[in-house]
């Protein structure tokens, strides 16, 4: 085996949180929203790189990733969840290093207009960001700070997002972007730089735009195509008249 080395609204209660994120003047048309392609990797002959996560857990995942994200009027959907076997890799002096781990991508599954995020066993560290693609370790383990979150992977996957989204370490322990800490706080100087990043990556859409997209389609008895962008919307961690409408719909 080898190792390679909110808008929420004040008061609202952040579940999974241990504490609120600040509360957020974003509304729903201020959100931006990009899919999120999930790759659970599984080698039948390496258990370090077989994750044992599952679809149910990324969606409590991910869930946790939008509360954090939504204090910068950011969020992310699930596109898909695939489970794959990586890409063949030849071992190399006895071990691998980090710097490979992009090499253990799968290219026919691989979706160049969303964020891919590779969940494996173990590496030497809780994850990392490279332009390509976010690894996340299942067994990643954090530091434990006053108002952080509860559980390591969304904060560590939400940590690695925010580097895809522009922003680097902050020797801040209390921070989404420390190193190693269940910290999860933004700056508005770091909110400015993520939202402006977003904006420029074309992976991203304007959820008020979503909304008004989906009610034509409902107007137009294309139910099917609207469900799919109003259960998007749902989602998101906001408390508003127009996704309780939304969220309505989708129960009929």
């Amino acid at each position: 085996m080898w190792l390679v080395g909110l808008a929420l609204t004040v008061g609202m209660k952040v579940a999974g949180l241990t504490a609120e994120p600040a509360a957020s003047e974003y509304r729903l048309a201020d959100y931006l929203v990009a899919p999120l392609r999930v790759h659970l990797l599984a080698a039948e002959d390496e258990p370090a790189l077989c994750t044992t996560l599952t679809t149910a857990d990324m969606e409590r995942i991910l869930a946790k990733i939008d509360r954090v994200w939504s204090q910068a009027g950011i969020g992310f959907y699930l596109e898909s969840v695939v489970r794959e076997a990586p890409a063949p890799l030849e071992a190399a002096g006895g071990g691998f290093r980090r710097p490979l781990l992009t090499d253990l991508i799968p290219p026919g599954s691989y979706a160049a207009d969303a964020f891919n995020v590779y969940y494996i066993k173990d590496f030497d560290v809780n994850g990392i960001y490279f332009p390509k693609a976010i690894f996340v370790k299942d067994t990643a383990a954090l530091q434990s700070v006053e108002g952080g979150i509860d559980e390591p992977l969304p904060r560590v996957t939400a940590h690695e997002l925010g580097h895809a989204l522009g922003l680097p370490h902050r020797q801040d322990t209390f921070n989404l972007m420390a190193s190693g800490t269940t910290g999860i706080t933004l700056n508005a100087a770091e909110i400015e730089i993520a939202r402006g990043q977003a904006l420029t990556m074309g992976r991203f859409a304007r959820a008020g735009d979503w909304l008004g997209e989906a009610d034509a389609l409902f107007g137009a008895g294309k139910e099917k195509k609207a469900g799919e962008l109003y259960r998007r919307l749902s989602a998101l961690p906001l408390a508003s008249e127009t996704l309780t409408r939304v969220r309505e719909r989708l129960a009929r």
